[in-house]
């Protein structure tokens, strides 16, 4: 299958020449929707992972768990797929490469605005939405992610975020301010919007 790449180098993104109606022909650092996570981990090392990170996502059921990769990309410091733990072949249905900012909140507001610009002038056939959101897991309310989507018409997206934690957040979660880029199909959206507590 032919594949669209995403890349962020110095503010910018470079897309190749391809079919763009369909949210599996995208990559983040050769890792794409419709994959299977086998190819990367194994079983256990799948289930560890889920296990570890569940209790980011306490509000939730259980129907995707999140899994960290750690592959050698000079483009991303974190990459993390969604797959679902009762799914034999763990077929990856979310796929998102971070880049750190931290305390520079201004800083990935700008970059975050700089791959805005140049996405709506790659994609038209979508809608943008803009949202600021409380991460409902910190009691403190200081955790908080301000991001930009692009829906497809099949409910699949692409959103462009910039998170920052409470020091909360980061001393008792491991969790840090960053940039992240999502392709995510719209089963897992459906699952953020609609199985809160």
């Amino acid at each position: 299958m032919r594949k669209l790449l995403l890349y962020i180098f110095a503010g910018l993104i470079f897309c190749s020449i391809g079919n763009t109606n369909d949210i599996t022909d995208y990559e983040i650092n050769g890792v794409s929707i419709g994959q299977s996570l086998l190819d990367y981990l194994s079983e256990d090392e799948i289930f560890a992972e889920i296990a570890r990170n569940k209790p980011t996502y306490n509000y939730l059921n259980s129907d995707f768990g999140e899994v960290y990769l750690t592959l050698s990309s000079d483009e991303y410091d974190r990459m993390s797929v969604f797959v679902k733990p009762n799914d034999k072949n763990f077929i990856i249905h979310y796929v998102s490469g971070s880049i750190k900012f931290p305390n520079k909140k201004e800083e990935c507001y700008k970059k975050q605005k700089e791959i805005e610009l140049k996405m709506s002038k790659l994609f038209t056939n979508v809608e943008k939405f803009n949202h600021e959101v409380t991460f409902p897991w910190d009691s403190t309310g200081e955790s908080k992610s301000k991001y930009v989507q692009l829906v497809f018409e099949t409910g699949n997206a692409i959103t462009i975020s910039c998170a920052n934690f409470s020091n909360k957040a980061k001393s008792e979660m491991n969790m840090e301010d960053a940039l992240s880029l999502e392709i995510s199909l719209k089963e897992v959206e459906d699952w953020f919007v609609n199985y809160q507590n």
